[in-house]
């Protein structure tokens, strides 16, 4: 995953994070522009994207849709790749804004909806965070971060 400033995902990464709800449809048309600024795709359909309206999300998933074709890839369709591309996005994201919380609470919704992906861990943390249960809030803060930052650094098969 690049960054401009941001975390950056390419087509292929967007696309995947696009279809796990972490990024909406909203969002396309700018990650498009940074694209564009940054060089990292351009087509006429990424170009298309960039200068649609965000308020018209049928338009922007078959924009969205479009730009891979039109580039020629491959979107990554395994729960291995799939949930690395999440995991990257958010710990990409934490490193940036140090939101433990967020960051928790958004892999705990993922492995909540995608019961395949191994996030058990921070669906518990999440419901100890929430329920003011077991470790006290510094303690779950700071093994939480630990997680986030052996995660961030590629440390996956710790368990």
């Amino acid at each position: 995953m690049r960054s401009d400033g941001q975390v950056l995902p390419d087509l292929d990464e967007t696309t995947v994070l696009h279809q796990l709800g972490l990024i909406r449809s909203d969002d396309l048309p700018d990650i498009a522009a940074r694209w564009l600024a940054a060089d990292v795709v351009d087509t006429e359909s990424v170009r298309m994207l960039a200068g649609h309206n965000a308020h018209d999300p049928w338009a922007l998933e078959r924009l969205l849709a479009d730009s891979v074709s039109e580039a020629r890839t491959t979107v990554p369709a395994t729960t291995d790749e799939q949930q690395r591309i999440a995991l990257d996005w958010v710990t990409m994201r934490w490193r940036d804004s140090r939101d433990t919380r967020w960051a928790v609470a958004t892999l705990a919704q993922l492995g909540e909806a995608h019961f395949d992906f191994d996030l058990g861990l921070f669906v518990g943390m999440a419901d100890e965070w929430s329920s003011a249960w077991g470790r006290l809030q510094p303690d779950l803060e700071a093994d939480a971060a630990a997680e986030l930052d052996r995660l961030l650094h590629g440390e996956r098969n710790r368990h």
